[in-house]
Formats: C-alpha cells, structure tokens, sequence
C-alpha cells in the first residue's frame, strides 16, 4: 500500500545510461562503468537490457546500482517524493526511526485530514510546516526516500544517492546526483504533503481494494467517512456490486515535490 512512487522517467534514465556506458561521468559516482538491478531473490545483477528493470517493487529503495552504489532516481520538476502514507502505520514509523513526536504529528495530521474533508481549508497540498518541525520531517523523508517504508520496515536495498533528471532526458548533462542533505537543502521549500483520498465502492476495482484495505484497519478510523466528498474518475461500482450506503472516502498522506 505504501511505497516509493516510481518517477515516470526512470526507464529513460536507465536507457540513456546503459546507451553510453563507460563513457558516462556522473557526480559522486565517477565514470559510469557498471549498472546492477536487485534480483527477486534479492542479489544484485549486473543489467543490460532495459526489460530487464524492475519499476514494480516498493520495497527497493535504491531503484538501481551505478558502481555498487545504491541510486534513487527522481523526476525533476513535479513528482511524488512518497506515496501513500497511512494513519495505521504513523505511531510505529516514528519509534522505529527514533522520534518520539508521533502522536504530536498525528493529532496535526488528523485536523489537517478533517478539515480538508469538511471544506475548512481549501487546497490537498499544504507546507509540510503545518504538521512539522524542520528537523523532525527531515528525519522522517530521509527514512521514506533512502531507507524504508511504514509498512514493509527498512528495505534490503536502501540508497546513497538521488540521481534527478527531466521527463525525456537526453543527455547525462540534464541529470543531477545528490546526497539525501543536498537534495533536502535544495528542495525542501518544493515539497508538500498531499492529502490525497479515494473511495470505497469506485468503479477502479484495484483502487477499491486499496481503499477497503485501509478501511479495515482500525487505527485508520479518524481518516474514513461515511459521507462521500468528490467522486473518482472512473464512476463508481453498481448498487449490486456496492450498495451506496457502503461508500466511503479514505484519506492517506503523500509527499510531493511542485
């Protein structure tokens, strides 16, 4: 449910690498002289055909390895930075990354959450500030982009750095590789948190079933609503299918570079 949202340009970024290996200098990386993909058993293995990369597995971190060193591509401009952040798993997330704020940030969550619901505040992207101290969110985005998910815990394939590039790249030169500090120092006033929601009972089968899942939980609660605000795209499902009075909408957190 939760994860790394996959950039949109990152298959471009592979083939333009693989297209000119060994003559490719990045920053922090050097001549580029070896491209590696995590393998489903988990080892790593050196790519060479652009079929070969998987885009589909939230768990990585690292969506690809330039010189053994583990790189999180990202999309330039807008993107998500992460994607689908849900009340259940908040509490726990901030133990296990060390801070002790968790329920603070929550309640912040839970205003922003109903008032967005209920019209009190106009706009799904809001500073970061509204729930966050600059040190606490730090924390908790580095753990997000670098290292791990709330769901999963810490990924095997954790990254080092963040190589940024354009839709449609072409050549190496638009491209820029960053520690998570630099990508932080530089971006940080770019990024908001998204309360982005979908519905029980949409017409989007899979999107249903994400929303039921998070329905389920219960520490999910303070984020489900009976009423049914806005409407998804794709309709909603029939009354034999799911009966309206079962809609709800379910809201989660992602976060989002403008």
């Amino acid at each position: 449910m939760e994860g790394l949202c996959m950039p949109g340009n990152e298959k471009d970024v592979v083939k333009l690498l693989l297209s000119d290996l060994g003559h490719i200098n990045l920053m922090k990386i050097g001549v580029l002289l070896k491209i590696q993909n995590p393998s489903p058993a988990g080892e790593l293995q050196d790519l060479v055909d652009l079929e070969d990369l998987k885009t589909d597995d939230s768990s990585k971190k690292a969506d690809v390895y330039l010189n053994g060193l583990g790189v999180s591509i990202k999309q330039s401009g807008s993107s998500v930075s992460y994607n689908r952040l849900q009340r259940a798993s908040i509490l726990q997330l901030f133990t296990s990354i060390g801070l002790s704020v968790g329920q603070k940030i929550l309640g912040k969550l839970d205003v922003l959450v109903e008032s967005f619901h209920y019209g009190r505040i106009i706009g799904r992207d809001r500073p970061w500030s509204e729930a966050f101290e600059k040190k606490e969110f730090k924390v908790l985005l580095e753990y997000l982009m670098m290292f791990g998910s709330g769901v999963t815990g810490r990924s095997h394939h954790p990254a080092e750095l963040i190589l940024t590039a354009p839709l449609g790249v072409t050549s190496a030169e638009e491209m820029s590789v960053e520690t998570f500090d630099e990508y932080f120092e530089n971006h940080s006033s770019d990024i908001f948190m998204s309360i982005r929601r979908q519905w029980v009972g949409q017409a989007s089968r899979s999107e249903h079933g994400r929303a039921l899942s998070l329905q389920k939980k219960p520490d999910n609660s303070p984020w489900v609503f009976s009423d049914v605000q806005g409407s998804p795209h794709s309709g909603w499902l029939s009354e034999s299918d799911w009966p309206i009075k079962n809609r709800k909408t379910v809201y989660f957190i992602s976060f989002t570079i403008k």
